[in-house]
């Protein structure tokens, strides 16, 4: 890496473990050689999070003027004819000239970085709005219409009223329509919002000439020009409380100046990106339940006649004062999602829309999975991946988040369900429909009843492919007939009017119901928004790929699934700098490379693994070698190897365990588990086990069962928990401390080869291998390996759950003599694989145990 000009901890805000150090310099490194992709596998536990920003963070603070300076010569260089800089002048010359380039925007930089501190300071000192403080010194205009219109919606009904299933009226499908829809919004056939939005317009022109909007450099707005960062970096997480955790790690390091002459402090610019169902504050949207609802209900608001009191998509808007304000208190200190929305209320502006215009300004932008892999999702959002760091964090999952976003499934059940909803949504407020809701409301009818049709008559067994015109066959139904309907549910909003619709009355029967049995049976009302769903199936219909196939699977349903999601992920490599894919347990690799970035080169790869933080001997890994204990399809069911091998490994674990400590033991599958646990019903095995040890196992529909785990272990009574492999507990939830000092994988976990989505995978890898001239050895091969990284990967996501931090002791029992083989092996996490102990026989397994927790008992004392 050369001479280092920044700190040997990447100003990691504590003294760093070896590993973290060694972590974030591969980043640092994969950034400076400009490699393309890091796979990263770093456990749970050890700072990973923290490690990634530091070392990103620092290599963009040593970077950015390097990089702002090569910008600002090319813009400067188009500017003048696209003549570049004399290859003739000595260096010296070309420097100073970048350098003067740069000087012209950094006095800006330095007011902005003066601004955001003064409203740091300010905001703390007083409780006057962030636009009281700011109007003080003449900071932001005075634009004072938006604030008006505010108050005269302080006081807004938020109950569902008829009114509000019943869409706007639908003039026509035709191309006249859709393009005057498509281009300016269903908003303009209404004349007085024609005249209304030319007014603002009109208004902002007013403004700008009378100075109430300045557009000197006293305004600032002219930041959100001066100051966009030209490399952002972008970090994506699964769930809002795991994008949160970031936030609360991006808030330790302190990092310096990329600028440190003419800057001297520079704020982390933090934006967390949100969905409106996390950030929108107007009720009369807020009051539906569903994302899909409310994305709708928010397109009606903005369109309506009195439009959203928080946001207009107009410039008056953008530049008015607390709009700018909201803005730039989002970067004078790092703000969390759920910081925004107060903030947001107590300016009266749309923290959503604020946070999309402050953009330009972010040096860090969190967002969730769909935000950054959907293309469509990203173009709507005008989020640029041009030359930024893109880190994905819980990579594991990325394979399966992908196909899951461009993929659909709709059953026979939610077709007739949908189909009930419309005819009896129709039959309530036809009359007060007009004729193009009517029409279009008929034909979509008509749709799904041909659907209905074809499952009850073609399905016959899962896996089946199917040919989408086979569909439609002997209808008068084609694929412009279903763009025309799509167009109709997107402009109309009717989806979420009848889906609400449908949830009111359901929510009045289950009153009813429940007041007849006194409460005793409710109904659990679905929260799924059935019309979107079929919304989301159709317009797979309509944009049909190479990359993906139709077929039948389980419970009467189609689905239509993405095989190649090397193909959406290509956008991603092709704009980012650079793309780091991190988790705690990333193995196998192979999936990786063989599935998101085959046509990338192995010299622009790296991959890292590390161990784990804490002491070699605070974990012991132990494979038997044992042939009974192999659960292999067709001797899983022994009843020697359950009642047998099985029950009398748990009960001595559980002597060998000491009782303050649980036991976690993950199976394969709900119905395996639930025949053990029979078994040992039958034969009074689980009342001897549960004498031992206080016995907690999941079911399939069964009740949370972790409350109470976690409240028998805290209490020491000596607990154990049977879990299953893909279940919902086993993945995201920390078994830390006692919680977890034994983990048991009992089996391999493969997944089951007769589901139509394997079938299908299956049938396609086949395929492509033979088609790129393969044989059918090598075919066989590379499905056999694409069900063991399957089943390796889920072995490695449940083991992951024991150790958690740096203290943490436990250890790990694979149950079944298969592991030991090395293609199951080498496909273990490292940390996992490097702690595997010679003892191999139950007895010897046993025994160490006991020496294990004798000497962490030893060392507690």
């Amino acid at each position: 890496m050369g001479q280092k000009e920044y700190s040997e901890t990447f100003y990691h805000p504590y003294e760093p473990y070896d590993i973290q150090i060694q972590l974030m310099e591969t980043v640092y490194r994969v950034l400076s050689e400009g490699k393309k992709i890091a796979i990263l596998e770093s456990p749970t536990g050890t700072g990973k999070t923290l490690s990634l920003i530091c070392a990103t963070m620092t290599w963009l603070r040593m970077n950015k003027a390097d990089i702002f300076t090569r910008r600002e010569a090319n813009s400067e260089n188009n500017e003048n004819g696209g003549e570049s800089e004399s290859e003739d002048e000595p260096d010296w010359v070309n420097d100073t000239y970048r350098e003067s380039l740069l000087q012209e925007k950094l006095v800006s930089l330095n007011e902005y970085e003066k601004h955001l501190n003064e409203l740091n300071i300010t905001g703390r000192k007083s409780s006057k709005t962030i636009h009281d403080l700011n109007k003080e010194d003449g900071r932001y205009g005075a634009v004072e219409s938006l604030r008006k219109r505010r108050r005269r919606n302080q006081h807004i009904d938020i109950s569902l009223e008829e009114q509000d299933f019943i869409p706007q009226p639908y003039e026509s499908d035709s191309e006249t329509y859709e393009t005057i829809v498509g281009l300016r919004g269903a908003r303009l056939l209404d004349k007085h919002h024609r005249l209304s939005e030319l007014s603002s317009e009109i208004k902002t022109l007013l403004n700008r000439i009378d100075g109430k909007i300045s557009m000197d450099s006293s305004n600032s707005n002219c930041f959100a020009v001066l100051n966009q960062n030209p490399v952002k970096i972008y970090f994506a997480s699964r769930t809002y409380s795991q994008l949160s955790q970031f936030t609360s790690q991006i808030r330790l390091p302190t990092f310096p100046s990329s600028f440190r002459n003419k800057v001297p402090d520079e704020k982390v610019k933090y934006l967390p990106l949100a969905s409106k169902k996390q950030l929108c504050i107007n009720p009369k949207v807020t009051k539906w339940k569903t994302l899909e609802a409310i994305n709708d209900a928010c397109t009606d608001a903005r369109h309506s006649k009195e439009g959203c009191s928080f946001y207009q998509n107009t410039n008056e808007w953008r530049h008015a004062p607390d709009t700018l304000a909201l803005r730039d208190t989002i970067f004078s200190e790092i703000q969390d999602i759920e910081d925004l929305v107060p903030l947001g209320k107590s300016l009266g502006i749309c923290p959503y829309y604020a946070s999309r215009e402050a953009l330009p300004i972010a040096e860090v932008v969190t967002l969730p999975y769909q935000y950054l892999l959907s293309e469509s999702t990203r173009s709507s959002l005008q989020i640029d991946l041009q030359d930024a760091i893109v880190i994905i964090d819980e990579a594991h999952n990325l394979i399966e988040t992908i196909n899951s976003i461009y993929s659909s499934e709709v059953s026979l059940e939610d077709l007739r369900n949908c189909h009930k909803g419309i005819l009896t949504y129709f039959n309530k407020f036809k009359s007060r429909l007009n004729p193009g809701n009517r029409v279009n409301l008929l034909k979509l009818n008509s749709l799904l009843t041909t659907l209905i049709q074809f499952i009850t008559k073609n399905f016959k067994k899962i896996g089946l492919e199917i040919d989408p015109n086979d569909m439609f066959e002997g209808s008068n139904i084609d694929t412009l007939n279903i763009h025309k309907i799509l167009r109709y549910i997107k402009v109309s909003k009717i989806a979420y009017k009848i889906d609400a619709y449908t949830q009111a009355l359901e929510d009045i029967e289950s009153v009813r119901n429940e007041k007849q049995t006194n409460g005793a049976h409710r109904k659990p009302v679905s929260s799924q928004p059935l019309l979107f769903k079929v919304s989301k199936f159709l317009s797979c219909l309509t944009n049909l790929t190479s990359e993906g196939q139709f077929f039948f699977e389980k419970g009467c349903s189609i689905k239509y699934m993405l095989l190649e999601p090397s193909e959406p992920f290509d956008s991603i490599l092709n704009q980012a700098k650079c793309v780091l894919l991190a988790g705690g347990t990333m193995e196998p690799v192979s999936e990786f490379l063989t599935n998101l970035f085959p046509k990338v080169s192995s010299e622009s790869i790296t991959t890292f693994s590390c161990n784990h933080v804490i002491p070699k001997e605070n974990l012991k890994t132990y494979a038997t070698n044992q042939s009974e204990f192999e659960f292999t399809f067709e001797k899983r069911m022994s009843p020697s190897l359950i009642n047998d091998r099985l029950f009398q490994f748990f009960v001595e674990l559980s002597e060998a365990v000491p009782q303050k400590g649980g036991i976690v033991a993950f199976f394969p599958s709900y119905q395996y588990l639930a025949h053990i646990i029979e078994c040992w019903k039958q034969n009074e095995n689980l009342t001897h086990l549960n004498k031992v040890r206080k016995i907690f196992y999941e079911s399939k529909d069964g009740e949370d069962i972790l409350a109470g785990y976690s409240e028998s272990v805290a209490e020491g009574k000596g607990s154990i928990l049977f879990a299953i492999v893909g279940g919902k507990l086993s993945e995201g939830i920390n078994f830390q401390d006692n919680l977890c000092r034994a983990v048991v994988m009992v089996g391999l976990p493969f997944p089951n080869i007769f589901s139509g989505e394997l079938i299908i995978k299956r049938k396609h890898l086949t395929n492509k291998i033979m088609k790129s001239g393969g044989t059918k050895e090598e075919a066989s091969q590379a499905t056999r390996e694409f069900m063991e990284n399957i089943c390796m990967k889920a072995v490695n996501q449940s083991i992951g759950r024991a150790i958690r931090h740096a203290n943490d002791y436990a250890n790990i029992y694979l149950l079944d003599v298969r592991y030991n083989r090395p293609n199951f092996r080498e496909k273990l996490s490292r940390w996992v694989k490097d702690s595997i102990n010679s003892e191999q026989t139950i007895n010897q397994i046993i025994s160490s145990t006991r020496l294990f927790f004798a000497a962490h008992s030893r060392n507690a004392h």
